[in-house]
């Protein structure tokens, strides 16, 4: 039933009715008033010139100067009234349209609990308003965020979370065995934590706690029995966020280390009671306040336990006078074990949970704590008057507290603090109230009774009959609206059924077309295949003849021929004539070579067979071939020379840009059998590197060699 913004719709809707109100209007216009003679007297020209906290200070006085006047008395009854109107308005529709279990009053005590925390949770700085709360047992949700509240501390958990951040390790005792196996010890052994046997959640929470609590310490020792016994109520607050099958996530974990630690840092040196000289002092004081209660309240009780501890030697004496003493020191023994834990293990969890509340709701009220625990101290030890006749010896009292105590129940302790100590414990807790934010609460007669949740109209009687028909109308019409969804469920599924079926068929032609469409394309390749071969087997077959016709023309050639007439013409003479000079070289453009001379003709002899007369025209074509290309590579007479002057210089300009190529990459020359000294990544890399600068200055001199001669052909 929340809004948006986390405020319940009730409590929003109080709001914007309260400030559209004759009475917020009225007593704004007062308020302003009273602020501005507060500027005029301070000569401060605007509010806004004021810091922060002497904004609130100015505020708080005008609000004081308000407090019992008509514009605030008709404020508060406006505020009350809207309140109860809004409230009631939303349990009674929640009744109309949820049909819930819980009855009315329980609805209006959760709606009202609700506006309690979203505005808690909005400004922090109002929990001194639980102070309302006194003597009561908090709800759970009330509960933990009044604890975190109290026990609030961002850096400690900061530092929580950031360690286990950074080295979860660190934030782990060395001693994290010894403590897991200390807290399941005190778990099955204590008879009042019974209910948190077998639970993870709540088993790692304390482990995890305690273990980050001695790590922090870092100290080789143990940590205190008492450690871990005050880990217990937080444990038991949490209880909601933890599961009895899972370990506590880390956020719960992180909550419970600022408050554990919060709180272990605030105790009171009579709960540490570490045997210093001030913590004894502090504890002889807090006995002395029991002792003083007990003298008060419960004299028959002090009565009994001064008999008790009074030696037997000094018995006599200790009856006759009553010595105050004698009860200090007995009640020493009783009280110092329930102060050192805080009653953890006295009292029942219920109990327990009901007296850490209002010690909880009083840290921010000097000396409250202390005067909260000695009523109790003194309180929990009247109840058990009865129990204590029957001991004769400090033992049997202290055996008769482990044993009684923890049958006592919340409403005994609440009769009691009702009955001798409310007036003056509330009154402590309230003696510095702000009053520029009142605490509304129906129950006093200070503001007018919340009526509209008993004073609703009545729903009409009907007859059974009617209740009946009305009844099966609304079954009929459950039943037709259920039918509609099954009917309209029934349609989705045959819609969903019939896309599958259209898609699976889809899917099926598909595959069959790609299977055609595979099927085409391998026939074609097999035809592919099949001519490949084919030609390949025609190939074979043509190169087999023409070895076999080749092979029969060299067994021609072998064999002895019948001489024939000499010719004139010999093969020598028409090879030299059929012979095409080659083409001139560059360097031989200013004369071309002269022609090749015939040599004069020579018939064979006769005697010569035709292998020796064939091997001899080889040898005389590849001699004249030779020396055609000696001829055009090396040129005759100024040619020649003209071709070993460019040579030179080419060698030499070659030179000169390997070095300089050199200095471009390596900064220097190389010095011999550097480059070989190399790995050979970084040879291929910087003869890439000098290649390519070569290759630059080379085409840069070849295009600069042509602009050259395009300008002299210009010219001329």
């Amino acid at each position: 039933m929340a809004s948006s913004h986390g405020y319940p719709k009730w409590l929003i809707g109080s709001k914007d009715e309260i400030t559209k109100s004759k009475e917020w209007t009225s007593f704004v216009h007062e308020l302003h008033e009273a602020i501005q003679q507060q500027l005029t007297e301070s000569h401060v020209q605007y509010f806004t010139d004021l810091s922060e906290a002497e904004k609130e200070l100015f505020m708080q006085r005008a609000t004081k100067a308000l407090e019992g006047g008509s514009a605030s008395k008709n404020l508060f009854n406006r505020v009350s009234s809207v309140m109860d109107q809004q409230l009631n308005d939303q349990v009674s529709k929640q009744l109309l349209d949820d049909y819930p279990t819980d009855t009315r009053s329980d609805l209006i005590v959760d709606a009202a609990e609700e506006g309690v925390m979203s505005m808690l949770k909005r400004w922090p700085d109002m929990k001194s308003k639980l102070h309302v709360c006194f003597n009561q047992p908090l709800a759970e949700p009330v509960r933990q965020l009044a604890w975190h509240l109290y026990l609030s501390d961002p850096k400690m958990r900061k530092e929580y979370v950031d360690l286990l951040n950074q080295n979860p390790r660190l934030a782990i005792s060395p001693q994290d065995l010894d403590i897991s196996q200390r807290v399941e010890q005190m778990v099955l052994s204590e008879p009042t934590f019974s209910d948190l046997k077998g639970s993870i959640g709540h088993f790692y929470a304390m482990k995890a706690t305690l273990s980050y609590h001695h790590a922090r310490q870092q100290t080789k020792g143990c940590l205190p029995d008492i450690d871990y016994f005050l880990v217990v109520p937080f444990v038991l607050v949490a209880s909601s966020s933890l599961s009895r099958r899972d370990p506590a996530p880390g956020k719960v974990v992180a909550l419970l280390v600022e408050e554990y630690l919060t709180y272990m840092s605030t105790r009171p040196g009579y709960i540490v009671d570490s045997g210093s000289q001030l913590h004894n002092e502090e504890m002889r004081g807090f006995v002395d306040k029991v002792a003083s209660l007990l003298e008060k309240h419960y004299s028959e009780t002090s009565s009994l336990i001064s008999r008790n501890y009074v030696p037997a030697r000094e018995k006599i004496v200790a009856t006759e006078k009553g010595s105050r003493a004698v009860l200090v020191e007995g009640l020493t023994d009783l009280v110092r074990p329930m102060a050192r834990t805080m009653l953890i293990g006295f009292l029942n969890f219920e109990t327990l949970l009901y007296v850490w509340d209002q010690y909880v709701i009083g840290l921010d009220v000097p000396s409250f704590s202390t005067e909260w625990l000695a009523v109790v101290m003194a309180t929990l030890i009247g109840l058990l008057h009865d129990k204590l006749k029957s001991c004769k010896n400090p033992q049997e009292m202290e055996e008769v507290l482990n044993r009684d105590s923890p049958s006592l129940t919340v409403h005994q302790f609440q009769y009691q603090v009702k009955r001798y100590h409310y007036r003056d414990l509330y009154t402590m807790l309230t003696s510095d109230q702000k009053a520029a934010l009142p605490v509304l609460d129906p129950t006093q007669s200070v503001h007018p009774s919340w009526r509209h949740w008993y004073n609703d109209q009545i729903p009409p009687y009907t007859k059974p009959q009617d209740r009946r028909k009305a009844r099966e109308e609304r079954e009929a019409e459950r039943e037709r609206l259920l039918q509609q969804q099954r009917d309209a469920e029934r349609l989705r599924k045959e819609g969903e059924s019939r896309e599958r079926k259209a898609e699976h068929g889809e899917a099926m032609k598909l595959a069959a077309s790609e299977r055609a469409r595979l099927d085409q394309e391998r026939i074609a390749l097999e035809d592919l295949l099949d001519d490949e071969r084919r030609r390949r087997l025609d190939g074979e077959r043509k190169a087999q003849e023409e070895i076999e016709n080749l092979r029969r023309e060299l067994e021609a050639l072998k064999q002895p021929q019948a001489p024939r007439p000499a010719s004139n013409f010999s093969l020598k003479s028409y090879v030299s004539r059929m012979l095409i000079p080659p083409p001139p070289s560059p360097a031989s453009q200013m004369a071309s070579l002269a022609a090749i001379p015939e040599s004069p003709v020579r018939t064979p002899a006769p005697t010569l067979n035709p292998q020796v007369q064939a091997e001899e025209v080889i040898l005389d074509f590849l001699t004249r071939i030779r020396r055609s290309m000696d001829k055009i590579a090396s040129g005759e007479g100024e040619d020649s020379q003209t071709l070993d002057t460019e040579t030179n210089k080419f060698i030499h300009t070659n030179v000169q840009d390997i070095k300089r190529a050199q200095m471009e990459v390596f900064g220097h020359r190389l010095q011999p059998g550097e480059f070989e000294s190399m790995d050979a990544l970084r040879q291929k890399q910087a003869s890439d590197q000098m290649m390519t600068l070569i290759q630059k200055w080379r085409d840069d001199r070849r295009a600069r060699d042509l602009r050259q001669g395009g300008g002299g052909s210009t010219r001329r």
